[in-house]
C-alpha cells in the first residue's frame, strides 16, 4: 500500500502530483513540498490455509459448527444435542459429504460442507455448498473466497459442471458475496413445519387431532365447574 500524504485535491486546470509538486494554472513556477516526504507503507498479509478435514481437525470443526449455529440463532443446549448425540459426526461421514477448514495464520476460523449431486437427478453433475461460516473476526480476510477456491478445485476434480450454494434468504451479506462469486438464484427453497402443514391440509371444517382434544378438555372442564351461586 503506498500513502501519499504530499497529496492536496487542486483546483480545476491544475495537475497535482501525488509527491506534492504542483503546476500552477497561472504559469508559476511549480513549487514542491519537502516537509512531507513520500511514506511507503507495507501491510503484511495475513495467511489463510484451507484443507480437507481430517480426525485430527475435527474438534476445530466442531466447535466452528457450534458458533455458526448460535449465530443463526439456534440456542447453545439445542446445538450442543447435536454434537453430543452424534449426528454431526454422522453427517460428515456420510458418502458424497465432505468439510474444509480454514485457518487465518494457524488458527481455525471457518469452514465449508458439500456434498456431491444431493439428489442424483440433475442433468448434469454438480457439486453443493452446504453450509459455509467465518468467524466474525476473520472475516474481510480472504478467507470465505480461500473456501471457495478449495470447494471450486474439488468440483473440478471431481467432474462437476456446476457449484450450487444454500444461502439463507435473511442474510443479506451472504448474498451479495456469492452474487459478486457469479451465484445466481434459480429456486427458492421453502420449509414449514409439519404441524403448521397438517394443519393447512386439513379441509375446512374438519377438526385435527390436537384441536378436537382442546375442545373435548375444554367441554370437560366447564361441565365440572361449580356454578356460582346467588348471595
Amino acid at each position: 500500500m503506498l500513502i501519499y500524504p504530499g497529496f492536496r485535491p487542486g483546483r480545476p486546470g491544475s495537475r497535482v502530483g501525488c509527491s506534492g509538486a504542483m503546476s500552477l494554472p497561472d504559469g508559476g513556477a511549480s513549487r514542491r513540498r519537502t516537509d512531507e516526504p513520500t511514506t511507503e507503507v507495507r501491510v503484511p498479509r495475513r495467511t489463510v490455509d484451507v484443507v480437507p478435514v481430517d480426525q485430527d481437525d475435527l474438534r476445530d470443526v466442531t466447535g466452528l459448527w457450534l458458533a455458526a449455529r448460535v449465530d443463526s440463532g439456534s440456542s447453545k443446549e439445542a446445538a450442543h444435542r447435536c454434537v453430543t448425540d452424534g449426528r454431526l459426526t454422522t453427517a460428515l461421514c456420510r458418502p458424497g459429504v465432505q468439510s474444509f477448514v480454514a485457518r487465518l495464520d494457524g488458527e481455525a476460523v471457518g469452514y465449508a460442507i458439500t456434498t456431491e449431486n444431493p439428489f442424483g437427478l440433475s442433468p448434469q453433475a454438480e457439486l453443493a455448498i452446504e453450509q459455509l461460516w467465518v468467524g466474525p473476526d476473520a472475516r474481510r480476510h480472504g478467507v470465505a473466497k480461500a473456501l471457495i477456491a478449495a470447494v471450486l478445485s474439488t468440483a473440478e476434480r471431481a467432474g462437476c459442471e456446476l457449484v450450487v450454494s444454500n444461502v439463507p434468504t435473511t442474510s443479506r451479506d451472504a448474498n451479495r458475496f456469492f452474487a459478486r462469486l457469479g451465484f445466481s438464484s434459480v429456486i427458492v427453497r421453502r420449509i414449514v413445519s409439519t404441524g403448521q402443514l397438517r394443519r393447512k391440509l386439513a379441509p375446512e371444517g374438519v377438526e385435527t387431532g390436537h384441536e378436537l382434544l382442546r375442545r373435548r378438555r375444554s367441554l370437560r372442564s366447564r361441565a365440572f365447574a361449580t356454578p356460582s351461586r346467588p348471595v
